[in-house]
Formats: C-alpha cells, structure tokens, sequence
C-alpha cells in the first residue's frame, strides 16, 4: 500500500509518542527484515514492513463519531470498545480516540494508536462536532439523555446536563442528533417493541431450557425496534416535546438497531439518517425536509449491483465518516470483529437506495496481529515453506491463514486470508435453528478448527467444531507447498454424526499408533474416539484422572456447556501425549465445585496443563494446574482463550500461543512458563 497523504505536526508526534511507548514496553529490537519480533507476554505484531493491520478496540467495538480533533488532514474517530478487560471482573465498556495518520492507496483509513477517553458515559451514544468545533456528547442514560462536552487537551468528556424524555413506551436503544437551521435539535431514538427474545420460562444456562419446539421452532419471540423523534429549543435544553413516531412501522429492524447515525449524503440529502442492525442490515432514511423530521420509508443500502450490502459480522454499528475530498458521508462500521470502511459512489438507485461499495478493513498502524473476535490458534507450516504459520478461526465464522514471511527464527506474520475449501470460503453461520442459543445468534459461527495430519499422508488437515456443534474434517488433497482443502464432510461415531456440546476446538494427534480424537461429549465431559478411517471414529471412552473420575468441562449448563479449546501435546516431554486446555472464564475442569479457574473466584479464562500419567494407549491425567507466566497465572478475558503450542525449534522445547479474546495473539516463550 502507498501513503497517498502525510500526518500534521500533532498526529506525527502522538504517533513518535507510541513508537517510544512500545519500544520502552520490550519492543526494542528488531529481526533482521525490520519487523519487530515475539515478546514474550506481548501480543504477537503484524509481520509486515508498514505495520498495517485490522485492529479492534475490544471483544466488540462502535464507533460513535468522527471528529477532527488533532488537526489531522482527515477526521480522527471515537470508538468504545465492548468487553471484559484485564483488572476487572465485570463486563465494562472502554472509550478510544483513534487519531486518522494516513490512508491507504485504495482511500481506506489508517489510524494510530488508540488514546484512552475519560467520560462519564461510555453505553449507548453518539459524538459529533458542531460548526464552531465544539465535539459534543450525547447518551442514552435509562429515559435521560445526557449531554457531554469534550477537552482536547484533557482527553475527558464532561457533563453538562441532562434532559428528561418522558411519554416513550420504553427506554431507548440508540440515539442520532440532528441540528436544525435555526438552532433547535432533533433527536432519533431506536425504541424495541417490547418483545423478549428468549423462552421465558427456563434461562439461556439452565437444564431445562429447551430452544427450539417438537416442530423444530424457536420458542422465543421476535423483537423488533423503530424510531421516535423528540424535539429541544437547543442542544440538549429542555424542554423535550412530546415523543412521536418517526418511522413508517413498528417493525423497522429485527432484533434491534445497533446504531444510529445522520449522514449527509450530496443534495437534498444532507440530513438523512443510516442505522446498522443486529443481523448485518445497513438501513437509510431520506428526511428531505431543511427543517425538522419526515422520514421516508426505510431503504436498504446496497452494492453496485443493487442487492443489499450485508456487513460481514454481527451487529454492525455505523458511523459517518467525512470523505476528504467528496465531504460526503462515507462509514465507518463494527461489530464483533474488525471495523470496515464503505465509501459512498456518490450515486443512488433508481428506487432511492445509496448506493456504496464494497466494504474494506480500517486499517491501524504499529498493529497487532488480529483474527477477529475469539481467535483459536494453530501454529503449523501450513504451505511448506518449512516455516511455522499460524491457522486461527474466529467467532465470524471463518478460519484464517497467516503466512509467515520471516522464519522460525525470526517469525513475522502476515495479516490473515481467509481459507477455502472445495473452492469456497469456509464460513460458518448457524442461521435460524443451528445455534442452540437460537436466532439471535444467527451470524456467530465460533469456528474452533485443529489442524493435524489426519489421513497420516503428510498434508495437513483440518478438524473442526463450531456453534452449531457439529464436527467436520476438511481433507487436504493438495500439496505440501500448495495445500487445498476438500469439502466439510461429517465425521460419524457410530453411524451417526459425532455430537456433545459446542464451541470445542477437538485434541487430533497420534497416540501410539493411531489417530485419536478427543472432543467433550453430551456430558459435557472430556472424551477420547479413535480414528477409523478419514469420516469415521470408534470409541475409546471417556477421559479420566488419576482418582478415576471422570474429566468435565464446566459448571453451568445449557449454552454454558461446551467451549473449551483443546490440544494434545507431550508439553513435559516425557513420551506421554498431555492435555493442554483453553477455559472460559466460568470453566470448571474436572468437576464443578473444585475446578479451575472459577473455584479461584472467576478470574478469566485460563490455560490449563494435564498431565498424562497413563500411557498413550490408556491415558490417565492428573488433576489440571494452571500455566503460568514469569510466576503469575495466565488469565484472559472473560470468553474461552484459544491456546496452540508453537514450535519454532527453541532448543528448550516449543513455546505458547493464545488466542484472546478481543482478537490477538499472546506469545509465551517456554522459558518463562510454569508448569
């Protein structure tokens, strides 16, 4: 990519100021080919010469507003990343500022690194700068919205006040601010209908929840959400008018907004309104009037070819973003995964519909690796260039690949590309009843793939569960330098499709002189299959430790069953195959009341070392430990952590890698591990 466009004097030295801060962190020497290299404790880098890469701001992240607040060429952007983070114990939200650096050839933004924002509100809101370039803050705070002013040299939103919407039928989702001529405000609300999306009888971690009905539908509701408009004398000064309905049905979106933002979009279409939904909708009201609301019935905003624009993840979150040169609204958009950038034709249909192209990544510079959303790690040559690459899959649904370019001496890791198989992009998505969470979960596909040479003929393969739990082997029928993987195909036990509970990276490796396979069965528990040929398994029982019980993985039930990341390896090297297990943060291995990690108070998902004390034929393990780095366990996030072993030739035995939750790559050099 070429750098069409060069920082202001402020970006370049916030940007020289990150530089100094990642060095000083352990980033201070470099391989050979000038990419930085592994840090132990450190996320993994993108393994390229500009540092470019997606990034995310957290397990999920909206952007809220674009502002220009460092006197850059193009406009910086707000995003609250959404999340558990390091230090807490409760889901919490995060403010960033990422300053706007350059862009790419293709006009893609790339922005610096994020500088952490104070603000009393950090839920549902918007950012926006005003004529005078004053950068206001609104926010939905329960039936009050709240009014915040921003401090560029202070990096803090302050409150200002508060205004009281009385007369809704519920509180709102969303909110968009819309500034009339002479002064007086709009405000667009996103209101649900009321409707609760699960059974309600049982909860979604009970044993008794039952999603789905004899007939095989969902036994929830189908919420929906709408728009209601409330009028203000200013921005944010009471008093509010008598809310009023602004869409023309009750039933604009299903599921729910995911944001809202005006846009202005050329002639007589400077004051329309955009919003994202839950399940990848990108949605346009046209309010042609200079002076108040009348929105037009919604329109689909769609590609070049007409057909709706789908956005590549879950609840996408749009923002307008400034085009530099058209001033048109391009977006910028989130979600569970990477932000994406739609540039705006300038150009509608000929039914209304505006009409942008196809979305691609945001760009960060000095990046981290990133996978998406609740990556899980492989560390093999996948192309046989005789150096280790990295095969992840993600909760998009997709598995990536990442070249390495460098060596195994000096790893550097390209930005990911999606694999194929039987031609098409693996791409997971459990739609209406696949996901035993039910539809809201449509577009979550937590691929969980093992890569091991399955069919023992030197190539390797991929294994695979996801949320729909079932279990799928991609065979390679290509080369060692040219790999090409078949269609899924089922792997049967018994005749049957394998089942057990979901969201389980599977543990492939030879034990002995067979395949094993070892995944968590409708228990909930640890069990062990062996390979029969390249679709079929026997069985080889469930798993147990030294005291003869058996191995579980956690301690809820329901969608909290399941979603532990396995991987057979001989870790202690004492020609016994181990276990070494990713966790959520509720996982609960062996039993519920003394397992790790949540008997130690719900710390964060963990990585655990099972030591097989059997043989590879009859294996026996022991009671898990927990790994730890430089003397302190290793706890990530809230959501399961994806751990591989990386075995770059160390001459002290292979290193750890991790998969975290908010997209990255956690490198451990063995040499500071424990056990």
């Amino acid at each position: 990519m070429v750098h069409t466009t060069t920082t202001r004097k402020k970006t370049l030295l916030l940007s020289l100021l990150c530089i100094l801060a990642v060095n000083v962190a352990g980033f201070c020497a470099e391989s050979p080919n000038g990419i930085p290299p592994l840090v132990s404790g450190k996320p993994i880098p993108v393994g390229t010469a500009d540092g470019w890469g997606l990034f995310s701001a957290g397990l999920s992240q909206e952007p809220v507003g674009a502002a220009y607040v460092l006197g850059s060429e193009q406009a910086d952007l707000f995003v609250i990343g959404r999340g558990w983070y390091a230090g807490r114990k409760d889901r919490h939200n995060r403010l960033f500022l990422y300053p706007w650096v350059c862009s790419a050839e293709n006009g893609t933004p790339v922005f610096g690194a994020p500088i952490s924002i104070e603000s009393p509100h950090t839920g549902a809101g918007t950012i926006f700068q005003a004529e005078d370039k004053t950068i206001h803050g609104v926010w939905i705070d329960g039936s009050m919205l709240a009014h915040t002013v921003f401090d560029v040299e202070k990096r803090t939103f302050s409150e200002l006040e508060k205004v009281e919407i009385s007369g809704l039928p519920r509180n709102p989702s969303e909110v968009a601010v819309l500034m009339n001529p002479d002064a007086s405000v709009e405000v667009f609300l996103g209101i649900g209908d009321g409707v609760t999306f699960g059974p309600t009888d049982y909860g979604g971690r009970d044993p008794k929840y039952t999603p789905f009905d004899g007939a095989g539908l969902w036994r929830g509701g189908y919420p929906y959400e709408f728009l209601y408009a409330v009028s203000l004398p200013g921005l944010l000064k009471s008093p509010a008018s008598e809310p009023r309905l602004v869409s023309k049905t009750m039933k604009e979106v299903r599921h729910s907004y995911c944001s809202l933002t005006m846009v202005n979009l050329g002639s007589e279409h400077s004051r329309d309104l955009v919003g994202g939904s839950r399940f990848g909708g990108l949605y346009y009201y046209r309010n042609p009037v200079a002076q108040g609301v009348n929105l037009e019935p919604k329109r689909f905003i769609v590609c070049a070819d007409g057909n709706a624009h789908r956005h590549p993840i879950i609840d996408p979150s749009p923002v307008a973003y400034p085009n530099p040169k058209t001033r048109f609204s391009d977006l910028i958009a989130g979600g569970e995964g990477a932000l994406y950038y739609y540039r705006f034709t300038g150009s509608f249909t000929e039914q209304g519909n505006p009409i942008y192209e196809n979305p691609t990544p945001a760009l960060r510079e000095k990046a981290d690796l990133y996978a998406g959303s609740l990556p899980v790690a492989n560390v093999v040559d996948w192309d046989g260039d005789g150096s280790m690459d990295l095969v992840s899959g993600n909760s998009e649904g997709k598995v990536l690949f990442f070249r390495n370019a460098g060596s195994n001496e000096h790893p550097a890791f390209l930005p990911g590309e999606p694999i194929t198989a039987g031609g098409q992009v693996i791409h997971i998505q459990p739609g209406y009843h696949m996901d035993i969470q039910g539809p809201g979960e449509a577009r979550w596909g937590y691929t969980c793939p093992t890569v091991a040479d399955w069919n023992e003929n030197g190539l390797p393969d991929i294994l695979m569960s996801d949320s729909t739990a079932c279990h799928t082997v991609y065979l390679n029928r290509g080369t060692p330098t040219k790999p090409k993987l078949d269609f899924g195909h089922p792997i049967y036990y018994d005749g049957l499709d394998l089942y057990g509970t979901w969201r389980v990276k599977p543990a492939a490796a030879k034990m002995g002189d067979r395949m094993a396979y070892v995944a968590l069965d409708e228990h909930d528990e640890f069990h062990l299959y062996w390979r029969v040929d390249d679709y079929n398994l026997e069985d080889g029982g469930k798993l147990h430790l030294d005291d003869g019980s058996a191995i579980r993985a956690n301690f809820l039930a329901a969608g909290g069953t399941g979603r532990l990341k396995l991987n057979l390896f001989d870790w202690d090297r004492d020609g016994r195959t181990d276990l070494i297990v990713g966790t959520p943060r509720h996982g609960s291995v062996p039993n519920p009341k003394t397992g790790l990690p949540q008997s130690l108070g719900l710390p964060g998902s963990a990585v655990l070392f099972l030591k097989n004390v059997g043989t590879d034929s009859g294996p026996v393990f022991q009671f898990p430990v927990l790994f730890e780095f430089r003397g302190s366990p290793i706890f990530l996030g809230q959501h399961a952590c994806g751990p591989t072993v990386a075995d770059f030739g160390g001459p002290n035995g292979p290193d750890l890698i991790v998969g975290e939750e908010t997209g990255g790559f956690m490198y451990y050099k063995r040499d500071d591990l424990k056990p």
